[in-house]
């Protein structure tokens, strides 16, 4: 026996970077011989790691991505459910493109890694309506060609670990390919990450946009509504085009978003400006969307959301994308010079607003609805000027100020 291995008992020590995992699903004869007895397996002492006949027998992924989807499926968001289906379908035509196994056998970390290598080459789609069919054509007719970043990679590849993760605890999947035992997380390849500036705007593009919004029609009124609850909250899309009339309390001053980030409800207060553009969008523009009377809100008729659509049908609130378009095209109307102006934009700059003027750190995390003030520390960046005057009143207080 060569000195570099031993055989590994059942009760024998085990590799304490190998985790214990739960009790499996019995399928078949996978893990097991022909006896019943568990066979023997080799590990190699240099490495630490386990090698031998402990591989299971391979299933189709499929009817697997399947029952993975039916269990968790129903506590996903429909978009979540849309995202998760793209990128399991994504994976398993590559598979077949490439001509492997649709199966257990190539969730192994090589062919994982071929797969990233796959996505960081595929060209991103910039600058055009994703819900296009011809998107990805529009987006290489318009300029250079620009590759996925290493986050949307990870993006894409994040539903593959959690169901990689799923199967091992099922007993179906012997090693959860994206653990990599003594590897930093931020270093592993098949999850690449980088760090991208945010999408901010300045206190001009917030001024564009609101000269976008100017007019009495309908419309003006309850675009000129959204943006300045955007602008005063910071709140995200979703939390905004999802509240209902009943969701602004003018009496207490107060926006509840029943539908935040993570099943969050949290109460924002209205400010002034906000509340006097719902007063006059209620006022004078829902009861136009909604095809009769203000003095009707509220009817059976009435499905209660806050902002409608525009279009022809049934009254319904607006679409992610329709008021992500909505903001655009505003503020390119009122001079804004940004290719797409969304409502992240808008968050951002009103983080750091709050920061640069005063507000603490840990009250900014609260009033966005982070979970971390970690989160709320990318959002908010301090500007070197509010950095300069903050530092020269410290030294001012210090008594350093006059030091020549």
């Amino acid at each position: 026996m060569s000195s570099l291995t031993r055989d590994a008992a059942p009760e024998a020590r085990r590799d304490p970077l190998r985790r214990a995992g739960p009790l499996r699903r019995k399928r078949g004869s996978a893990g097991s011989s022909a006896g019943g007895r568990a066979p023997s397996r080799t590990r190699t002492l240099a490495s630490g790691r386990w090698h031998g006949p402990d591989r299971l027998d391979a299933q189709p992924l499929p009817p697997l991505i399947a029952e993975f989807t039916a269990t968790f499926g129903a506590t996903w968001r429909p978009v979540t459910q849309r995202k998760h289906a793209d990128d399991f379908r994504r994976f398993t035509v590559w598979l077949e493109t490439n001509g492997l196994p649709v199966t257990t056998a190539s969730l192994d970390f090589m062919t994982l890694v071929r797969y990233v290598e796959y996505l960081r080459s595929r060209p991103k789609v910039t600058g055009v309506w994703r819900g296009d069919p011809d998107a990805l054509g529009r987006s290489l007719r318009q300029g250079p060609v620009q590759t996925l970043s290493l986050n949307s990679v990870s993006a894409y590849t994040r539903p593959i670990r959690s169901l990689a993760i799923w199967l091992v605890d099922e007993g179906l999947l012997g090693v959860d390919p994206f653990r990599r035992s003594r590897r930093r997380a931020a270093l592993n390849p098949l999850l690449p990450t980088e760090e991208t500036p945010t999408k901010s705007a300045t206190l001009a593009d917030l001024r564009a946009l609101e000269r976008g919004c100017a007019g009495d029609r309908p419309l003006d009124l309850r675009d000129r509504a959204i943006v300045s609850v955007l602008v005063t909250t910071a709140a995200r899309n979703s939390s905004v085009r999802l509240l209902r009339v009943e969701d602004v309390d003018f009496d207490r001053s107060v926006i509840v978003f029943r539908r935040a980030k993570g099943g969050k409800t949290l109460l924002i207060a209205l400010h002034e400006d906000a509340g006097a553009a719902l007063a006059s969008y209620l006022d004078r523009g829902r009861g136009t969307l909604l095809g009769h009377s203000p003095a009707e809100t509220g009817s059976a008729t009435d499905p209660g959301w806050l902002f409608l659509s525009a279009g022809a049908g049934e009254p319904r609130p607006l679409t992610m994308n329709s008021l992500s378009l909505m903001l655009s095209r505003r503020y390119r109307a009122g001079g804004g010079t940004l290719p797409y102006f969304g409502s992240h934009r808008i968050r951002h700059a009103t983080a750091t607003a709050l920061v640069n003027n005063g507000m603490g750190l840990d009250e900014v995390s609260r009033y966005l609805g982070h979970s971390s003030t970690d989160i709320t520390r990318r959002y908010a960046q301090q500007t070197p000027d509010s950095l300069g005057h903050r530092a020269a009143d410290a030294l001012e207080r210090a008594g350093l100020a006059g030091i020549r």
